[in-house]
């Protein structure tokens, strides 16, 4: 079954606001399986290899940092690192923290499958449209946040073709770090050069169709988004506010 409802993207935005707040283990774990649970309904993907290797490595050097640099009652056994020791309070911040990120990395997957592509920028923006009579660049910030949600794959995905190239011009597995980030800096002004030469195409066809004209996306009839934002608002506010008890 696939929820086919964007206004329940304001339930995982709020979803993601709150495990980045979150400061018990009730919160925490109502954000990640909250997100999980509408991610699944969402159709949302299984991220890649690489997005879990950066996660991965992510929860652990927070449960490392929390564990040895949090003052409390040292752990037997543990192993000293730079004069430190590892404290109970340390691992039990740290697994919060393990708990926050899980939270925080569902409801990004969700997202992407309920806002593709340019939608989370309308869907954002157009919330915030009214304060555009106040002077704001709302329609400006559409637009840039639009495209740069659009064309960041392709760039990236330039990147490595061009960084593949490289590699087969050079015949052989780079030797030591040096070679690496000399194998890294031929890839990267390429990459930018073809960057640019895209966003001045791309820049002339936008003035020429009056793009930045184009107003904000808003929910479909049908689909009141009224209730995701106050549950969103809810779920935030709580994880918020009851930090403490």
């Amino acid at each position: 079954m696939r929820l086919s409802h964007p206004a329940t993207g304001w339930l995982l935005a709020g979803t993601l606001c709150g495990a980045l707040v979150a400061g018990r283990w009730e919160t925490g774990t109502a954000c990640l399986l909250i997100s999980i649970a509408l991610g699944a309904l969402a159709g949302a993907k299984l991220p890649s290899g690489r997005w879990n290797a950066a996660l991965l490595s992510s929860l652990c050097l927070g449960w490392a940092l929390n564990l040895y640099l949090t003052p409390g009652t040292p752990l037997p056994g543990w192993p000293r690192i730079a004069l430190r020791v590892a404290t109970r309070e340390g691992l039990a911040l740290g697994a919060l923290l393990a708990l926050r990120l899980l939270g925080a990395a569902a409801a990004l997957q969700g997202l992407k499958a309920a806002w593709p592509g340019e939608q989370a920028a309308d869907a954002v923006l157009g919330a915030l449209a009214p304060l555009g009579r106040l002077g704001l660049p709302v329609r400006e910030t559409r637009v840039m946040l639009g495209l740069a949600l659009r064309f960041a794959p392709m760039i990236e995905r330039e990147g490595r073709r061009i960084a593949a190239v490289q590699a087969l011009r050079a015949g052989r597995a780079p030797r030591g770090a040096r070679e690496w980030l000399e194998r890294r800096r031929a890839a990267v002004v390429p990459t930018v050069v073809s960057a640019l030469e895209r966003a001045e195409g791309v820049a002339l066809a936008l003035e020429a169709r009056h793009y930045a004209l184009r107003p904000a996306g808003v929910a479909r009839p049908g689909q009141p988004a009224l209730p995701w934002k106050l549950a969103g608002a809810t779920l935030f506010g709580a994880a918020l506010l009851w930090r403490r008890g």
